[in-house]
């Protein structure tokens, strides 16, 4: 699973690495959170300062991760009404990657080999999430604009990346057999 996962995410960033980013950087909001839950590493092994994440990891295929890691590299970078209609040609509905970020959320409190927790980046997507859900609710009327709230959950694409990283390095651990 490691090599697919890694694979699906340096994959993920290559397509970043050709398409470019947004310029801006504007001021990174707080995304910083008490942690409410922690778990262990290993499934299934608790002690009395650990709490086992909640969630089934064998609800989460191959390709829900790959998804992830697409999308989310998407949402680093569309910020135009004309990017948002490439990123739902390529599939995106906000209530899919919601659907899938319930699915991540066994992850939460699970301490990744490199990032740590993925606690902070769970919030910054979904918050980005509900805000292409408003941009996709509103339809023709929507507008370049709508995409403010945006910037300020990352200050550029670099950090939308480390986000992205630390939720598939917590389900690595947190999901172990994932595809096997």
């Amino acid at each position: 699973m490691r090599v697919r996962l890694f694979a699906a995410f340096a994959g993920a960033t290559l397509l970043l690495a050709g398409c470019g980013g947004t310029e801006e950087d504007p001021a990174m909001g707080d995304t910083s959170g008490p942690v409410t839950s922690t778990a262990s590493a290993e499934p299934g092994a608790t002690t009395d300062d650990d709490v086992q994440a909640t969630g089934d990891c064998s609800s989460i295929t191959e390709e829900e991760v790959a998804t992830f890691a697409i999308m989310a590299q998407m949402f680093a970078q569309v910020r135009t009404v004309d990017a948002m209609q490439g990123m739902t040609a390529l599939g995106y509905t906000p209530e899919d990657m919601a659907a899938l970020l319930d699915k991540f959320e066994v992850a939460k409190g699970v301490e990744g080999e490199v990032y740590g927790k993925p606690d902070a980046a769970l919030v910054v997507f979904r918050s980005a999430n509900d805000t292409y859900a408003a941009v996709v609710a509103k339809g023709e009327s929507a507008t370049d604009a709508d995409f403010a709230p945006l910037n300020d959950l990352e200050p550029d694409v670099a950090s939308w990346i480390k986000a992205q990283a630390s939720i598939l390095d917590a389900l690595n651990q947190a999901c172990p057999d994932l595809g096997s």
